[in-house]
């Protein structure tokens, strides 16, 4: 794994490490769906702790001017490439990779005989949502494997967390702490408390608390595939989604365009 200054960042031991490609600062692992489940339980087994990061366009594109962001994105024990963006700057640039979404991963997850031998913490979200989610994880996984949950007030990214909420989930005992909020506050927070916490591996996975639990559904398969799910939330949450895509998608056109121009083409191990 790269080194970083950061202390709260630990080695991957004797986890096997990825290749990855960049798409513009951002660092992404060279995964398939299955490869990246095996990582999964790869890292929760070696219990070396860190967090996991899913990306998408919306993050690939604040991550060119977040500094902090980019650098916790690219210290990630592994970052997964939602987004078919992102897969086609990986397939232009000869990586191994395919779209690893993180409902897809959070589902295969939590479908795996694996997952019932880890304890289970949710963190984010609110309880309209929190709750369906962890009725139908414990209806997959069994009560045994749920540890807790905690949906936080709604506060500024990189906001530390309470020490009494710290004390609550390290008496939980998890092995793996499923985080639901937006890019950074998700990210941030990983970074902040994955020191408190190092046995625990974290995964950011943002709105699959919504599409798990049954809240919020997601877009067709074809429109999937066709890179066309932004459009689909887009229609369900015009309001919400509207300034953050009217900035993201021109945004990212023109790293594609960059990309396919200047690219370098090449694939590294992380070092």
């Amino acid at each position: 794994m790269r080194t970083s200054a950061r202390s709260d960042i630990r080695p991957l031991g004797t986890v096997p490490q990825l290749k990855t490609f960049t798409v513009g600062k951002v660092h992404i692992s060279c995964v398939h769906r299955a490869q990246a489940v095996d990582q999964f339980f790869e890292l929760t087994s070696a219990r070396v702790g860190g967090f996991i990061t899913v990306r998408d366009a919306h993050g690939i594109i604040q991550s060119q001017t977040d500094e902090r962001l980019s650098e916790i994105i690219n210290n990630a024990q592994m970052t997964l490439p939602d987004g078919m963006p992102i897969v086609w700057v990986g397939k232009l640039k000869k990586a191994p990779v395919e779209r690893v979404s993180g409902a897809e991963f959070f589902d295969s997850i939590i479908r795996d005989r694996r997952g019932r031998r880890i304890r289970h913490f949710f963190y984010g979200s609110n309880e309209e949502t929190i709750l369906p989610l962890l009725a139908r994880v414990t209806d997959l996984l069994g009560a045994d494997a749920i540890c807790g949950w905690h949906c936080p007030p709604i506060r500024p990214a990189g906001a530390i967390e309470d020490a009494a909420i710290l004390t609550k989930i390290a008496a939980a005992k998890p092995d793996v702490i499923w985080v639901g909020l937006s890019t950074p506050k998700q990210e941030y927070w990983m970074a902040n408390h994955s020191s408190y916490f190092p046995k625990t591996i974290f995964v950011g996975i943002g709105a699959v608390f919504d599409f798990a639990g049954g809240t919020q559904p997601r877009a067709p398969k074809a429109w999937q595939n066709a890179g066309l799910e932004w459009l689909f939330r887009l229609i369900q949450e015009p309001k919400r989604l509207w300034p953050r895509y009217r900035r993201v998608i021109p945004a990212m056109l023109k790293l594609m365009g960059a990309e396919a121009v200047g690219s370098r083409f090449t694939i590294r191990a992380k070092s």
